[in-house]
């Protein structure tokens, strides 16, 4: 999965475009959407990750798209076939050439009407069709990130498709396991958090973000619930069953925070508090870059109701400090403890501490500030 800065990042939100791959000429939705086929084979993958998997510091918050965890080869994953889940439109082709390493990949857009689209990203290669309706690209931009660099293009287009019909290849380049796979219904608002005017600002295709699998037909989603859960294969059973990315909770600490003074994107200094994906009996600590030599990890716990150790999120709402502490054998997390305590109604104080445990006195050294 790419680490992208704001510029590359912002026209990968969501898998949605970025100045381009408009809906609006597109016919009015139905009352009800229907899709009609998987994206991939059944044999091509081995898993199905819910929405609102973790992976700081580039994906700090909830994502808001599934991985198709795609079948391993040494180093890579085995190339398989990418289907159109509808009747529809390609309206939008996004190229990303990595310039080190020598592959490009590509992001798409297929619109069904004109308030509901799903978005493939990590296609290793395009359908002969869609390759020649590129031309040239409406707009590039090259940014850095993780020592790498990227060059992005997107293509506007306006391709017609059918359910079933291939799209491209995913899998095969070096480092890519899984087929990224969302959609957004603009039909209504369909997430709701506590600063919603930020969302509306600066990131509003996560108000309308939802799983593409909940609209497969009866089979079809019955069967992509059974292989929804971790990237090993532990089953998610809880509802919503293919996961969500909306987990704030007013006037507690549950939720995403944001770096004070930093814009949304790009999400690395960023801290979310919010249940595993797989199991939310588990809550999660997803610690961007803000918090010292725990940026990139995450701390899991069995979340408590009562007393400042381990307390639920969505329990605490007071200005007591709370302590977590870090460095479970399981995990490469550096050992230490989380200090966290709510500042008002809309910000929290946050500060990691290596080489103590929540027995000492919780005194913080330089913490933090985040708001919603």
């Amino acid at each position: 999965m790419r680490n992208l800065t704001f510029a590359g990042f912002a026209c990968l939100l969501a898998l949605s475009a970025c100045g381009g791959g408009s809906l609006s000429s597109l016919p009015a939705c139905p009352a009800t959407v229907e899709l009609g086929a998987m994206p991939l084979k059944d044999d091509a993958y081995t898993a199905i990750t819910p929405l609102g998997r973790l992976g700081p510091p580039s994906h700090t918050l909830p994502t808001e798209h599934h991985y198709l965890v795609l079948k391993p080869d040494p180093g890579r994953a085995l190339a398989a076939p990418v289907y159109a889940m509808a009747a529809g439109w390609v309206v939008e082709v996004s190229s990303v050439e990595h310039v080190g390493a020598g592959y490009t990949d590509y992001d798409l857009k297929l619109g069904l009407c004109r308030d509901f689209s799903i978005g493939y990203g990590h296609l290793s290669e395009l359908a002969e069709d869609l390759r020649a309706a590129l031309g040239p690209p409406s707009r590039c931009n090259t940014y850095s990130t993780g020592g790498d660099t990227y060059k992005r293009c997107g293509f506007d287009v306006r391709v017609p498709v059918v359910a079933g019909q291939l799209l491209g290849m995913a899998g095969g380049n070096p480092g890519q396991y899984a087929l990224d796979l969302g959609a957004k219904d603009r039909r209504r608002v369909q997430n709701a958090f506590v600063n919603h005017e930020r969302y509306e600002r600066e990131a509003a295709d996560l108000l309308y973000a939802v799983s593409p699998l909940a609209y497969l037909k009866g089979d079809l989603r019955k069967a992509a619930r059974e292989r929804t859960g971790g990237w090993g294969g532990a089953r998610r059973s809880a509802e919503p069953p293919f996961g969500t990315v909306a987990y704030d909770v007013p006037g507690t600490a549950m939720g995403n925070w944001f770096r004070e003074g930093r814009p949304f994107y790009p999400e690395d200094p960023h801290l979310a508090l919010v249940p595993d994906e797989v199991d939310p009996g588990i809550q999660v600590i997803s610690a961007g870059a803000s918090l010292g030599a725990l940026s990139g990890y995450l701390v899991r716990f069995t979340p408590q109701a009562t007393g400042t150790v381990n307390r639920g999120f969505d329990t605490i709402r007071d200005e007591s400090v709370y302590c977590y502490p870090t460095g479970d054998p399981h995990t490469s997390a550096p050992a230490g403890r989380v200090l966290l305590r709510l500042a008002g109604r809309a910000g929290l104080l946050a500060e990691f501490q290596a080489g103590k445990d929540c027995s000492r006195p919780r005194t913080f050294a330089g913490p933090k500030r985040f708001n919603r």
